[in-house]
Parts: structure tokens; C-alpha cells; sequence
């Protein structure tokens, strides 16, 4: 009876030992709740660092909470829609990083439940990125003042969760979009007006197409009216000389000149076999057939 007495003592010893020993690991920190209620040495709240502790077997309960930073972020199928100071829909995706700061405090305020906080803390940031989005356009929130507005949103984002024992370290956007029916309008618009543009480009290509032509037709009239107008000159020199020189054959011997044009006139006349010529005997133009005894003539013909 003894041995069992005994067994039986050690037995309760060692399960007793064993409910009254946790551990808590690194990156973690635990609250001891006795009957439901966060127990305190000298009224000030313990909180549980990594190691081993101990606790009263059946009367307390250990909870613990991880105290690495953790990330929240907007669900990829339901960014945050914030409109713009020119009224402009915009859909968001950012993500924070937090952590528990005050144990105590994110116990009492949420209970103690991760996803009540984040949803807490993800309704503040939204009315958090809403706003400064509202205070700017859409080319100020997206390029021009992203910096300084990114650095609003931290500063305000480090503040929301104090009262739950949080603290915000950083936010950063993470993609901007538009929604469909306005992204297909702006596509819409953009397209126009890249057409618009071109339009006008070629436009302006038609316009200066038509000025070099013009004025290549310009020189092509000038550059034809001066050749016309020097080979005029040239023709005028050319006949000016030519009738010099016949002015001079026909004052060196104007009879022989007259037989030379009756010559050429008779082989015009008589080119082909079948051509007929209609003309009075005694006529001018026989003038030297009549005379062919004529010895002055015909000396002259044989010059």
C-alpha cells in the first residue's frame, strides 16, 4: 500500500509539474491569465518573455502572441477604391507593417485577437490613404507629390494603433489601377487622342509637302522661263550672225545669190516624180531656164 501511495504521489507530482511549466520562444511573449483576468505583480502587468516559466496547474492560462513584425495588406481582389481631388476613381493595394508594441494594452483592447486588430487597424489606414489621395490629383498622388504624400501616410499610419497596443513601422502602395469602365474609357480617350495626333501630325506633313512643292514648281518655272529665254537669246545671236552672213554672201554677188535661190527653189519644187507644178512660161521663176544660152549664165551657174 505504501508503494502505491507513493507511485501515486509521484505521479501527481510530475503531471502537476508539467501543467505548471511553459515555455515561451524567441519572438514571442505570453500573458498569464488567472480566472480570466490578466494577473499582475504589484499592480503592474507581467508580461512573459522567451524562457521557461511557471504557473498554478487548473487555475491559470497562458496565452501567448508572436512580437515579430507582421505585415497587412489589401486583398488583391479588393483594392481600396479612393477618389481623387478631380474626382477621379482610383483602386489601391498597399500593404503595413506592424507590430505589438504594448502586450497589456493589445489584450484589453482586442481581446487578444490578431484578426480583430488588423481589421481595426486596416479601416484606419484606409480612411488614412483615402484622405491624402483626396487632397491631391491624380498625376500629384501617382508622380509628383507620391513622396511627400507616402511620407503623410507613414506619419499619420505610427499614431492609429496606440490605443490598441500597436504600432504601425511602415506603409507603402503597392499598385495603383483604375477601375475597368473608367480604364476603358481612358483607353478610349487616349486612343482618340492619339489619333487626333496623328491627324494633325500628318497634317502639318501635308502642309509642308505642299510648300516644298510649291516651291520646287517655283524654281522648275524659273529655272524653265531662263533656259527659254537664253536659248531665245541664243537663237536671236544664232539668226542675227546667220542673217549677216547671208547679207554678206549677197552683197559679195548678189546674181549668183539669186541663181542659188532659184536653184533651191527648182529642187523643192520638183522633190518627187509625181509632183506637178501649174506655172505661166514667161513666168519669174523660169527666168533662168530661159536664159540658159546665156554664156554670162552659164559661166556663172558653173561657179
Amino acid at each position: 500500500m505504501k508503494t502505491k501511495i507513493t507511485v501515486a504521489c509521484v505521479a501527481i507530482f510530475l503531471v502537476v509539474s508539467v501543467l505548471s511549466v511553459f515555455t515561451v520562444t524567441e519572438g514571442e511573449s505570453a500573458l498569464l491569465l488567472r480566472l480570466g483576468n490578466i494577473v499582475s505583480d504589484r499592480g503592474v502587468t507581467r508580461v512573459f518573455s522567451p524562457g521557461m516559466h511557471y504557473k498554478i496547474p487548473f487555475l491559470d492560462t497562458v496565452r501567448i502572441f508572436d512580437m515579430r513584425v507582421q505585415e497587412l495588406a489589401t486583398p488583391a481582389a479588393q483594392p481600396l477604391t479612393v477618389v481623387t481631388k478631380e474626382q477621379t476613381y482610383l483602386l489601391v493595394e498597399y500593404f503595413a507593417k506592424w507590430r505589438i508594441e504594448d502586450l497589456p494594452r493589445f489584450y484589453k483592447s482586442t481581446g487578444g485577437s490578431v484578426i480583430r486588430a488588423e481589421t481595426l487597424l486596416e479601416q484606419r489606414l484606409n480612411d488614412i490613404v483615402r484622405a491624402e489621395y483626396g487632397k491631391r490629383s491624380s498625376n500629384q498622388a501617382i508622380s509628383v507629390d507620391r513622396a511627400q504624400m507616402m511620407q503623410a501616410i507613414k506619419e499619420l499610419a505610427s499614431t492609429v494603433g496606440q490605443d490598441q497596443g500597436l504600432r504601425v513601422i511602415d506603409v507603402r502602395i503597392q499598385q495603383i489601377t483604375l477601375p475597368k469602365d473608367v480604364l476603358d474609357s481612358v483607353f478610349t480617350r487616349m486612343a482618340a487622342e492619339r489619333k487626333q495626333f496623328a491627324e494633325a501630325k500628318r497634317a502639318e506633313g501635308w502642309q509642308k509637302a505642299e510648300v516644298i512643292k510649291a516651291f520646287a514648281d517655283q524654281r522648275v518655272t524659273i529655272i524653265k522661263a531662263e533656259a527659254l529665254k537664253q536659248g531665245a537669246e541664243i537663237r536671236a545671236r544664232g539668226d542675227l550672225a546667220a542673217a549677216n552672213i547671208f547679207a554678206k554672201a549677197y552683197n559679195s554677188d548678189p546674181v549668183f545669190y539669186a541663181f542659188y535661190r532659184s536653184l533651191e527653189a527648182y529642187l523643192n519644187s520638183f522633190n518627187h516624180k509625181n509632183d506637178i507644178l501649174v506655172v505661166k512660161p514667161d513666168g519669174q521663176f523660169f527666168n533662168y531656164f530661159h536664159q540658159a544660152g546665156n554664156g554670162d549664165t552659164q559661166k556663172k551657174a558653173s561657179v
